[in-house]
């Protein structure tokens, strides 16, 4: 989920609290920990803020009504900020934790709350170097937006690891509970509307995302991209990239990079994957009853129509194989995987300029396929290189 720029106020609670896990210094007082994040927070020259004295407690450092005012009219509060065993060094302010409570938000009409924020270890330096933290941990999420139903989220956290320079290589991020009403995201209503006739009156969702850069082979491991509806289904995209080594990567992070970087930057392989929760035939018998016609019959007439729908793809041993999987699909919603896994690594340029000059040549190119209703294993989503069709 994306939250707009519009909450970049709120947001200036992480600015408060990102960036910061450090090397054990002496313990700060409260007063060396105030002066520390008066510096840091008079960086932002066109805000406005308020700490409140601050209290030592087993705990740690502990600011009660804190406020951030943005120049715009926006305004943060956090009830009760509590850095765990703080410490300054210099300009650099780090803690074992740093955890913000009751936070509630307000920008151009737009309101934002949370229960709780915190950051594991962090580290604040002032500077663009140096500035890390561990693991970040939101809870009780709540976003309203120009009056409508609020978008409320159980629980956000980011742990980040394997860091080289401060920054880090393996990244894990999970967002559980996402409530949404189709009405508060839906301009016109219509998907509301098709929604509600699904039986959605509500969509509960997750994300999940997990990943590792192992810059000496230049191997970028994509575990996971997962959104996941409950009465929806779930999808997975995975995948494993080659060549992002230190050099290419610093060549990718210029303001104009070479134009040979990106064919430096080959795909090992890659899936798509997509398991239906009642989604697909949902779908199937509101696109049937709209026709006036039994789910199976229109499973029927949409499944005789795949091999002429399917003709622009160009390449009729493929098409062969996505006809049956959809077929099978169709007929039994379970799920569907695409798979790429080319013989050798290929340059993503290599792919872009195929998909231009002989399209139909890429399903050959990238050794794709088409797998359906595998069977679901313990450790994994699906089972390994089960055909079922």
């Amino acid at each position: 989920m994306t939250i707009s720029s519009r909450w970049s106020l709120t947001v200036a609670v992480v600015a408060l609290t990102a960036g910061l896990a450090g090397p054990a210094f002496s313990a700060a007082t409260p007063e060396q920990v105030t002066a520390a994040l008066t510096k840091l927070l008079s960086e932002d020259k066109g805000a406005t803020f308020t700490l409140g004295a601050p209290t030592q407690s087993d705990a740690g450092v502990v600011y009660n009504n804190v406020s951030i005012k943005s120049s715009d009219g926006g305004e943060t509060k956090v009830e009760v900020l509590t850095l765990a065993n703080p410490t300054v060094e210099g300009d650099t302010l780090s803690a074992d934790s740093m955890l913000a409570e009751n936070i509630s938000g307000t920008n151009k009409g737009d309101i934002f709350a949370a229960s709780s924020l915190e950051l594991t270890s962090p580290v604040f330096t002032g500077k663009e170097e140096g500035n890390r933290m561990d693991a970040v941990s939101i809870t009780g999420i709540s976003m309203t937006q120009d009056g409508k139903a609020p978008v409320t989220i159980d629980s956000a956290n980011l742990d980040l690891s394997d860091f080289a320079a401060d920054v880090p290589h393996a990244i894990d991020i999970s967002v559980e509970g996402i409530e949404v009403d189709p009405a508060a995201v839906d301009a016109d209503g219509q998907l509301a509307t098709q929604l509600k006739a699904m039986g959605y009156d509500k969509l509960t969702l997750g994300f999940y995302g997990s990943g590792s850069l192992d810059e000496a082979s230049g191997d970028l491991a994509l575990n996971e991209i997962t959104i996941s509806g409950t009465d929806l289904g779930t999808i997975t995209v995975a995948g494993t990239f080659g060549g992002l080594t230190t050099d290419v990567i610093k060549e990718l992070k210029q303001p104009n990079p070479p134009q040979d970087a990106l064919g430096k930057v080959t795909l090992k392989q890659a899936s798509v994957y997509y398991g239906d929760a009642s989604l697909a035939g949902r779908i199937i018998a509101e696109q049937a009853k709209q026709m006036g016609q039994e789910p199976a019959a229109f499973v029927s007439q949409i499944t005789g129509a795949l091999p002429l729908l399917l003709s622009a793809v160009g390449n009729q041993p493929f098409q062969d194989k996505l006809a049956q999987g959809l077929t099978t699909f169709l007929k039994d919603p379970k799920n569907l995987t695409i798979t790429a896994k080319p013989a050798n690594p290929i340059a993503l340029m290599e792919i872009l300029a195929t998909s231009q000059t002989a399209p139909q040549t890429l399903p050959d190119v990238l050794k794709a396929d088409v797998v359906v209703n595998q069977p679901e294993t313990e450790d994994d989503e699906t089972g390994e290189d089960t055909d079922a069709n």
